[in-house]
């Protein structure tokens, strides 16, 4: 598994937060400007427009840089996991304690008049000011990992009529999910598949997919297809979900006395996209593509592996040999499909270690299927 293109991809998407952060406070200060200045000259008091947008774009910069960049770099993993209204509260408090400070030093460093005291009108004025502007920014971060990758589609309207588009699906399924609900009980059940929904989610968001759907222990994860190709990123996801629960794995046993395992099945083809119903709006895609890859999912237990993709698939991520090893299965004859679909497994390719060495004895006793039941 490519751990530095994880690191770098991570990286890279929290960086776009942040200059979209920058971008949103900077577009809240010049509007915050006019409005000042328009108060000002409505009340006779001469003001110095262009100076007044230097000085809040200036303040929107660095402040965007610095609260977005601590917020999306360092506590949003952390605040994350609480309902809205204790994270705004906590971080109500981490700005005030900021604001306070950096008023502060400031005053220190540059000179000037001593800082308004923190009980006056303009100390809570502008408190409120970042405060409500570092809460709009939560919540739209917020927003975006509730809509997925494809939020701003939803504010302008893109699904509102359905049209054609090439998707990759990955669907995602747990083993034994039967055994271990019988095991662990509901509400146990449940606070499992809540921790593994948490965990998986970097994987998914870091390389560019979207939750279609969760349903019960099974996730359907989709990308468009020229996102989901660059960088193999649909396969990447897989193994990054694989990696993360591993890493977590000591958790796991400690508070269930399992660690939860995942089987995966992906096609990719033509969809057609859009938005339906009227209370509560939901985008869906309607496809054989669809189909396909839930029946290819279901095909793993079969077959012993952890991984399924179709050969089309296949075709065009153009997989780097160094990194995976593709193993073919067969033909394959799914439940209500005409034609037969030809599936294959996939391994890490790990040159310096056991599993490298085992495989290439194995391919020169002529090779068998990759068993990971």
């Amino acid at each position: 598994m490519p751990a530095a293109a994880n690191t770098i991809g991570r990286a890279a998407m929290r960086a776009r937060r942040v200059l979209g952060i920058v971008a949103g406070w900077t577009l809240a200060g010049v509007l915050a400007a006019v409005v000042e200045a328009a108060v000002l000259h409505e009340r006779g008091v001469p003001v110095d427009l262009m100076g007044e947008l230097g000085r809040h774009v200036l303040h929107a910069l660095v402040g965007g840089l610095l609260g977005g960049g601590i917020y999306i770099f360092l506590l949003r993993d952390r605040l994350r996991h609480l309902p809205y209204m204790p994270a705004v509260a906590i971080m109500a408090v981490l700005v005030l304690i900021a604001f306070a400070g950096l008023r502060a030093v400031w005053y220190a460093a540059f000179g000037g008049t001593h800082p308004s005291p923190w009980h006056s009108l303009t100390f809570l004025g502008q408190y409120l000011y970042w405060t409500l502007l570092m809460a709009a920014t939560m919540l739209a971060v917020r927003l975006t990992d509730h809509y997925g990758s494809s939020a701003f589609n939803y504010f302008i309207g893109r699904y509102d009529r359905p049209y054609q588009e090439l998707r990759i699906f990955m669907f995602l399924d747990m083993r034994s999910s039967t055994t271990i609900a019988e095991d662990l009980g509901h509400v146990r059940y449940f606070e499992l598949l809540n921790e593994v929904y948490a965990d998986i989610t970097d994987p998914i968001v870091y390389t560019g997919g979207e939750v279609y759907q969760y349903v019960g222990d099974e996730v359907s994860v989709s990308w468009p297809l020229r996102r989901g190709l660059k960088d193999h990123r649909c396969i990447r996801c897989f193994f990054g979900i694989q990696q993360k629960l591993a890493e977590r794995a000591g958790h796991y046993r400690q508070r269930f006395g399992l660690v939860p395992q995942f089987k995966a099945g992906f096609h990719y083809g033509e969809v057609t996209t859009g938005e339906v119903g009227l209370v509560k709006k939901e985008r869906i895609f309607s496809g054989d593509v669809v189909n396909t890859a839930a029946r290819i999912q279901n095909s793993c237990n079969t077959y012993g592996v952890q991984i399924l993709l179709s050969k089309d698939l296949l075709d065009v991520l153009r997989l780097p040999e160094r990194l995976y090893e593709a193993r073919p299965i067969g033909e394959i004859a799914l439940r209500g499909k005409r034609e037969e679909v030809s599936l294959w497994t996939l391994v890490p390719v790990d040159r310096t270690g056991p599993t490298r060495q085992a495989g290439d004895a194995e391919r020169a006793r002529g090779g068998v299927p990759f068993n990971a039941s």
